[in-house]
C-alpha cells in the first residue's frame, strides 16, 4: 500500500467560480470592482493571501492586503462549496486507488479544504492539510515531508496541476504526475508524467507504483 497525494483546486475540483464570487464580494466591500472570473483564475494556487495580493495589484489599489483577505475568508467560509464540484471521472480515479493511502495537500487553508474533501469525497483520504496545518505552502519540501510523519509512510506519488506540485514532489523523490484540465496546464506539462484525459490517471499512478 502506497501513499498518494493529490492537490485540491484543479485537480480533483473545479473550485474557481466559488473562490471569484467570494473574492469580488470581498473587493466590494472595499469599493474596488469586481474581478472577471477568468481573471481570478489566473491568482489562485499559492494560498488565499497571494489571491488578494494580486486582486488588488490588478487594481493598483493600496488597501491593505489584510482587511480584504478576512472579508474573503468570511465570505469564502459562508459558502465554499456551492457550484464547486469535482472534475468528472474523479470519483473513478479514486475507486482505482481505494487499495492505498490517500492525501489532499493545498495550498488552501486547511479548513476550507477539508470542508470540500468532506463534502465531495467523504471517507475517500485519510488527511486532508493546508498550509495552515503545515507551517509552510508548496513547494517547500517540508509539507510532504510532515505529511509523511503524520500518515506514516512517504508520499509515493504526488498528482497536481502547477510548477508548485511538481516541485514538491520532486524535493521527496516521489513521482512527479501534473494533470492538463486544471489551472495550469503549461505547468503541468513540466512533470515527469503528465496526463490529459482524466480516465487515464488511475492507470498511470498504478503503472508509476508497480515500476517503483
Amino acid at each position: 500500500m502506497a501513499v498518494i497525494g493529490f492537490d485540491l483546486d484543479g485537480t480533483l475540483v473545479d473550485s474557481v467560480a466559488d473562490i471569484a464570487a467570494a473574492l469580488n464580494e470581498a473587493l466590494a466591500v472595499v469599493g474596488l470592482a469586481p474581478h472577471a472570473v477568468d481573471v481570478i483564475r489566473d491568482f489562485v494556487g499559492d494560498g488565499a493571501r497571494v489571491l488578494v495580493d494580486l486582486a488588488l495589484q490588478a487594481h493598483d489599489s493600496d488597501v491593505d492586503v489584510d482587511v480584504v483577505l478576512r472579508h474573503f475568508r468570511d465570505a469564502y467560509a459562508r459558502d465554499p462549496i456551492g457550484k464547486t464540484a469535482a472534475f468528472a471521472g474523479i470519483d473513478d480515479v479514486l475507486d482505482a486507488l481505494h487499495q492505498h493511502t490517500l492525501v489532499v495537500v493545498t495550498n488552501k487553508p486547511g479548513d476550507f479544504a477539508r470542508t470540500i474533501v468532506e463534502a465531495l469525497f467523504p471517507g475517500r483520504f485519510a488527511l486532508v492539510v493546508g498550509p495552515d496545518d503545515l507551517g509552510c505552502f508548496k513547494p517547500d519540501p517540508w509539507v510532504l515531508k510532515e505529511v509523511a510523519y503524520r500518515v506514516g509512510a512517504p508520499v509515493a506519488v504526488f498528482i497536481g496541476d502547477s510548477e508548485n506540485d511538481v516541485a514538491v514532489a520532486r524535493s521527496v523523490g516521489a513521482h512527479a504526475v501534473g494533470v492538463t484540465w486544471g489551472l495550469r496546464p503549461e505547468q503541468a506539462r513540466l512533470a515527469d508524467v503528465v496526463v490529459d484525459d482524466v480516465t487515464q490517471l488511475g492507470a498511470t499512478i498504478l503503472g508509476l507504483l508497480s515500476v517503483s
